[in-house]
């Protein structure tokens, strides 16, 4: 019988949790105006959370240089499935607020959204065990030990007086 280790857990979701920011970080877009002209969710490049974890993390020269040719890999790479699923959603949206939505389309369009978030979930965690591999094994234990903190108070601010959620619900 094959025993998962806990580490072995903790790998995976600290790979997959960045995986899932990096994707996010690349196809981000503004999030369109909330109540008083305030943008609602993290404001541009929030996704970039990975990136800004790896700080702190005494990354030498040479594993700095293999993250930026990562970087600039997966910006040349076009990331089509990230792309279709944006495509697909905003169908989906144009479909559920039309005058008279079509069901079928709808039906259609969750299915073909599935596979689109399937595919771009595995080019994520395809990139994320990328990153994990650059790291040192004590520098993924202090990223694990982040990721499960959380974002820090504050995180997504937008200024005096703003508090996580702002807009949401408002």
């Amino acid at each position: 019988m094959t025993h998962i280790r806990p580490l072995h857990v903790l790998v995976a979701a600290a790979v997959a949790g960045l995986f899932v920011v990096g994707v996010a970080a690349q196809t981000a877009q503004p999030a369109p105006p909330g109540p008083r002209g305030q943008r609602m969710g993290p404001p541009p490049g929030a996704g970039v959370g990975p990136m800004l974890r790896l700080r702190g993390l005494d990354l030498t020269e040479p594993q700095r240089d293999q993250f930026r040719a990562l970087m600039e890999e997966r910006r040349a790479a076009d990331n089509p499935a990230a792309t279709r699923v944006r495509e697909l959603q905003r169908a989906l949206n144009l479909q559920l607020f039309s005058d008279a939505p079509d069901q079928g389309a709808i039906e259609q369009i969750k299915i073909d959204l599935a596979q689109a978030h399937q595919q771009a979930l595995a080019e994520r965690i395809a990139f994320e065990a990328k990153i994990a591999q650059i790291l040192t094994p004590e520098q993924r234990k202090t990223l694990r030990e982040r990721i499960e903190e959380g974002p820090g108070p504050g995180m997504w601010r937008r200024g005096p007086g703003a508090r996580r959620g702002a807009g949401i619900g408002r």
